[in-house]
């Protein structure tokens, strides 16, 4: 039940931003898409920061990057799986065993042979995320405002 209640409270959180929703819905997908990025823990200052460069809400994606750093590792793999599908590329069979029994030698080894294919992968993922959660997020305020009795003129826009 924590998880869940932690997931109310994100939630909660960013579609209270006293923002117009394009704009929220705009920071929101923008910190996810970072997300994809191999940008570890600066993706979260970086989201904010393009956020407000292009006109979204920075809060939402500071907010939103830092709430899905729990599934990077999730997406980084994701990344992989999409570019080799991208780029045809064959996995070898003995990646996860090298992943997790091997040396820092062979470590370095995977990630040169897994780079393009990665980011390729980041890139389509990403692009795709950010698609998604705008329009979700866009639809979702929009509706929780019509239902609050938020008018189009009191939003900011």
């Amino acid at each position: 039940m924590k998880i869940i209640g932690r997931l109310r409270d994100y939630y909660n959180r960013v579609m209270d931003l006293p923002d117009a929703p394009t704009k929220v819905a705009l920071g929101a997908a923008l910190g996810v898409a970072f997300d994809f990025l191999p940008i570890p823990i600066i993706s979260i200052p970086i989201a904010y920061m393009v956020a407000r460069v292009v006109g979204g809400n920075g809060l939402a994606g500071a907010l939103t990057a830092a709430f899905f750093k729990w599934a990077v590792p999730f997406f980084y793999i994701l990344n992989v799986a999409t570019g080799n599908l991208l780029l045809g590329f064959k996995l070898p069979e003995d990646t996860v065993t090298v992943a997790a029994l091997g040396t820092p030698d062979l470590w370095i080894a995977q990630l040169a042979e897994l780079g393009l294919p990665f980011l390729v992968g980041a890139a389509v993922n990403a692009t795709l995320a950010w698609l998604a959660l705008y329009f979700v997020v866009r639809r979702l305020l929009l509706l929780r405002h019509s239902r609050k009795g938020i008018k189009r003129d009191e939003m900011k826009c």
